[in-house]
């Protein structure tokens, strides 16, 4: 039993995380996760390194196997139990999270829609799992891998972008998507900017590895985990 003992205290030694080890970096507007630790606000420390991370207003939202948690200040002011591992979160424009087995939106509980991606807007959730859904009602056929939203519009992706105004344009294949009064497009050659109308706002070429858009800018994640701020026009902000 002893033998068994040092071997099963070897194993958890092991798997501890070790001073100045960093774990994996998520990009929030305005900053970085780095392990269990929030480069925002000067910094604080977290429960632990999240699956995903978002941030809205003065919340932090911070998604774990089987758990959402939301911090403000540095302190934990809600957590809620998921009914899976997460596979998306949202905070913007109202929070929403994805599991495979349903979507959860706090505060208005658990939907068992299968949302490839999903938003949440004025209390309504908005999902795709290849058609366009608003709720229980399945609005539009074609082949949507994302939503996005703000305050204003809501759209649907894939090989066009498709508004809920009527808005509709081709656009390049992505890796991720915001919106924000325009639309932000992560590729493999950079970051592109389209007004809702479809016209190209602004094009920034680089390899980048998330983004990250809310009202003060946008906001980029490098190869090597640094984050970069850009105005609404994808300059660097002074």
């Amino acid at each position: 039993m002893a033998r068994g003992l040092f071997a099963l205290l070897l194993l958890l030694s092991a798997c501890a995380p070790r001073p100045g080890e960093r774990g994996p970096v998520l990009l929030v507007p305005g900053g970085r996760i780095v392990g269990a630790w929030a480069e925002l606000e000067g910094g604080f420390p977290l429960p632990g390194p999240p699956i995903l991370a978002d941030w809205a207003g003065s919340r932090l939202y911070l998604a774990y196997p089987y758990e959402l948690d939301v911090l403000e200040g540095g302190e934990l002011v809600d957590s809620y139990d998921l009914p899976g591992i997460p596979r998306f979160l949202h905070a913007r424009p109202e929070p929403v999270v994805g599991t495979p087995e349903g979507v959860f939106a706090p505060g208005l509980g658990f939907f068992p829609y299968p949302a490839r991606d999903a938003r949440r807007r004025e209390g309504r959730i908005y999902w795709t799992d290849g058609d366009a859904h608003e709720g229980e009602a399945r609005l539009f056929a074609g082949g949507f891998r994302a939503v996005v939203a703000d305050r204003e519009r809501v759209a649907f992706l894939g090989k066009e972008a498709r508004f809920l105004q009527g808005e509709r344009f081709p656009i390049p294949p992505f890796l991720k998507a915001e919106l924000f009064e325009n639309l932000y497009l992560l590729t493999e050659t950079g970051v592109v900017a389209y007004t809702p109308s479809g016209l190209l706002l602004a094009e920034r070429k680089g390899r980048f590895s998330d983004l990250a858009v809310d009202a003060r800018g946008v906001w980029l994640l490098t190869p090597s985990g640094r984050v970069l701020a850009l105005d609404p026009y994808l300059e660097v902000q002074r």
